[in-house]
C-alpha cells in the first residue's frame, strides 16, 4: 500500500482528455472521508469552459475551492503582448505563485504529516521557477500525488523517471478502472503478501508450509503464473523454452490483469488476506533482465496491480540456487544460466528497496523460516 510504504510520490500520468483531473479530484475527495494522519491539501488546475469550448484554466485550492486563480486563458480571449504562452493559451505564471502562497502558508499551520495533491506538473506550471523550487522541496519533504503532464522539458523529464514514485497511466480505457484500484494505495480492509525469490530460493516449498498451517486458514493463498487461461498458457510455454521474450511478458501482464480484477483487487475490498508466491516483482526481476531499464516494467504493472502490504524474500547465493534446480539444460551452458539468474537477483536488488519487506535467510531450513514468517506476521499485524 502506497501510504505505508517507502515510496512517496505517485504519479499520475497520461495523454491530455485521458481523465487524470477527475481522477485525482476524485481520490482526493475519497481520501478526505477517511479518518487517516494526514494534512490534505493542494490544487486542482479545472477547464472553464462557455458553449462547451474550452476558454482557459483555473486553479483551484482544493481545501476551500472558493478560492480560485486563473492559469491560463485562449489567446483570442486575453491579452497577450508580452506573457508567456503555450499553445493558444496565454499563461499567468504570478497566479500559480499565488496559490503556491495559500499551501505554504496552510503547511506552516498543519499539525499532522501533509500529504499533498497537484493538479498539474506540466508544460504551463514549468513557466514558473518559484513552482520547480516548490515542487522540488515537497518531493523531499512530503507525501505527494501529482499528475504530470506531456513535455521535454528537463523538469517533466525528471518527474517521469523518479525511482521512488509509483506510476500509474491513465487512458480513457482504465480510467473508470483506477478509480477503485487507486482506491487500495490509501486504504484496505484486507492485506496482501508476496513471497519472492530467485528460482532455487526455496520459496514454493514454504509457501506450501504455509498453506499446511492452521494459523493461515483464513487467508486466500495464490499464485503466478495463476491455473487460469493465460496463466495455463504460460505455463506451458515455460515447459517448452522456446517463446519470444515480448510474447512471453504479454501472457504475464494479461495473466495478471486477471489475477487483479478477478482476486486480488476484490480480494483487499471485502477485507481478506491474500498470500502470494510470485508477484509482479518476478516480472520485473526476470524481464527486466532483457530491458535497459526495468523501472519502466514496474510502472507497467503497477498502473493496473495493487502494490503489496509486505514482501518475504527469500534471499539465496546464486551458485546454491542452481544446484538446487539441478542443472536441466534446454540448450544453454550453465554459465549461461548462472549469467542469467545473476542478473535477475541484481535487479532484485535494485526495486526491493522500494517495498516494504523482509529478507529470510534461504540457506536456513524451511521450519526456520517459516516461523520466522509467523514471528513477523504477529510483530507487524499482517495476519
Amino acid at each position: 500500500m502506497f501510504l505505508k510504504s517507502p515510496r512517496r510520490v505517485l504519479i499520475l500520468h497520461g495523454k491530455p482528455h485521458s481523465g487524470k483531473t477527475t481522477l485525482i479530484k476524485n481520490l482526493f475527495d475519497y481520501v478526505s472521508t477517511l479518518d487517516l494522519p494526514y494534512h490534505l491539501t493542494g490544487f486542482l488546475t479545472l477547464e472553464q469552459q462557455n458553449n462547451g469550448e474550452r476558454t482557459g484554466f483555473d486553479l483551484v485550492y482544493l481545501r476551500d475551492r472558493r478560492i480560485t486563480f486563473p492559469l491560463a486563458k485562449r489567446k483570442d480571449l486575453a491579452f497577450a503582448q508580452g506573457r508567456p504562452s503555450v499553445g493558444k493559451y496565454v499563461v499567468y505564471p504570478e497566479n500559480l505563485e499565488k496559490i503556491i502562497e495559500v499551501i505554504q502558508s496552510d503547511l506552516s499551520k498543519a499539525t499532522l504529516t501533509p500529504l499533498l495533491f497537484i493538479d498539474e506538473i506540466g508544460k504551463m506550471e514549468v513557466l514558473s521557477q518559484k513552482f520547480i523550487a516548490f515542487m522540488e522541496h515537497l518531493k523531499e519533504e512530503h507525501l505527494v500525488i501529482a499528475t504530470l503532464g506531456l513535455g521535454e522539458h528537463p523538469f517533466l523529464r525528471d518527474w517521469f523517471s523518479l525511482k521512488e514514485a509509483l506510476y500509474v497511466e491513465v487512458t480513457s480505457e482504465n480510467r473508470d478502472f483506477l478509480r477503485d484500484r487507486l482506491k487500495v494505495e490509501f486504504h484496505r480492509e484486507g492485506k496482501l503478501i508476496v513471497l519472492e525469490g530467485i528460482d532455487g530460493a526455496g520459496k514454493t516449498t514454504l509457501f506450501r508450509r504455509l498453506m499446511e498451517d492452521i494459523s493461515f486458514s483464513t487467508f486466500i493463498f495464490s499464485q503466478e503464473p495463476t491455473h487460469g487461461s493465460y496463466g495455463t498458457q504460460l505455463r506451458s510455454a515455460l515447459m517448452k523454452g522456446n517463446i519470444p521474450k515480448e510474447e512471453l511478458l504479454r501472457l504475464f501482464i494479461l495473466d495478471r490483469e486477471e489475477h487483479v480484477k478477478k482476486l486480488i483487487l476484490p480480494g483487499l475490498t471485502k477485507g481478506k488476506k491474500i498470500l502470494l508466491d510470485r508477484y509482479y516483482l518476478s516480472t520485473v526481476a526476470y524481464q527486466g533482465v532483457y530491458m535497459d531499464d526495468p523501472f519502466s516494467l514496474l510502472k507497467l504493472n503497477e498502473t493496473f496491480a495493487p502494490t503489496p502490504d509486505f514482501i518475504f524474500y527469500l534471499d539465496v547465493p546464486v551458485t546454491i540456487a542452481l544446484k538446487r534446480v539441478g542443472h536441466r539444460d534446454s540448450g544453454h551452458s550453465l554459465f549461461e544460466k548462472e549469467d542469467f539468474l545473476s542478473k535477475v537477483y541484481n535487479v532484485y536488488e535494485e526495486i526491493l528497496p522500494f517495498f516494504p519487506h523482509v529478507r529470510l535467510n534461504a540457506l536456513k531450513s524451511i521450519e526456520e523460516n517459516f516461523w520466522l514468517i509467523k514471528d513477523t506476521f504477529k510483530r507487524l499485524s499482517l495476519g
